[in-house]
């Protein structure tokens, strides 16, 4: 038997048959994987409570010819505070979901695992989770090798001394006040003050961001910049996003 034992975040469920369901997790070692929880749609079976979004796991898995299988499942934390509050759980339905898209099968990224753990660590006992979602959205997309341009024009890496241009996703990031009309698609409103922003973000611990107090047009200007950033690599619409959305309009 080819057995093999990870730490795993359950990033994503989907039933499989009338029992089963496909766990998709983000290991510390093998990156993301997926795994066939046998029962796991049965109350009573032993792994459904580990099948759970954003448990934190020590798993045993079997590697078979189709889709590995989950043999055991030890619940390290299961982020239950996190799925009881409809908010936290929009957010971090979220991040599990541009993870998704974004990461490949089986390609290690320790550090990606360990700043995610943090991440839930940090949401669970935050107030106020915006500045929390911005900063871990910038780092993820760092830890991914997708992190936009904040520090010189996306477009022709010229300087970005004064106000920016704007922020333009299919440039890859920040462009100066030269390049901002030579693009095909009007970049995003981004002003200094939302560039200095997302670069303090960026290098920022995570337990200090939820005590910032930032005006609410500057954490507009971030959201929607790294939003449409986010989409824009995904290739595809973050369907959680709109989620989150119609939960932050109530």
């Amino acid at each position: 038997m080819n057995l093999y034992r990870s730490d795993g975040i359950v990033l994503r469920t989907r039933p499989l048959g009338e029992a089963d369901k496909i766990l998709t997790l983000l290991s510390r070692d093998r990156g993301k994987i997926e795994v066939v929880a046998r029962g796991a749609r049965r109350p009573r079976n032993r792994l459904a409570a580990a099948a759970q979004p954003f448990s934190y796991l020590k798993v045993l898995i079997f590697a078979g010819k189709g889709l590995d299988q989950l043999s055991q499942a030890e619940i390290v934390k299961s982020f239950g505070f996190i799925r009881e509050n409809l908010v936290k759980m929009a957010y971090a339905s979220f991040w599990a979901e541009f993870l998704d898209l974004l990461l490949p099968l089986e390609e290690e990224n320790t550090g990606l695992f360990l700043f995610t753990l943090a991440g839930l660590t940090v949401l669970e006992k935050a107030e106020d989770p915006v500045l929390l979602s911005r900063a871990f959205e910038l780092r993820a997309l760092q830890y991914l090798g997708y992190l936009p341009e904040l520090t010189a024009c996306a477009r022709c890496g010229g300087s970005l001394e004064g106000a920016p241009g704007g922020f333009s996703p299919v440039s890859g990031g920040v462009l100066c006040a030269s390049c901002k009309d030579e693009t095909e698609i009007k970049p995003l409103a981004l002003s200094a003050g939302g560039l200095a922003l997302m670069q303090r973000l960026l290098t920022a611990d995570l337990r200090t961001v939820i005590t910032w107090e930032v005006p609410a047009a500057l954490q507009r200007e971030v959201e929607g910049a790294l939003t449409a950033f986010l989409e824009y690599r995904s290739e595809k619409p973050i369907k959680s996003l709109g989620f989150l959305q119609s939960i932050l309009s109530f």
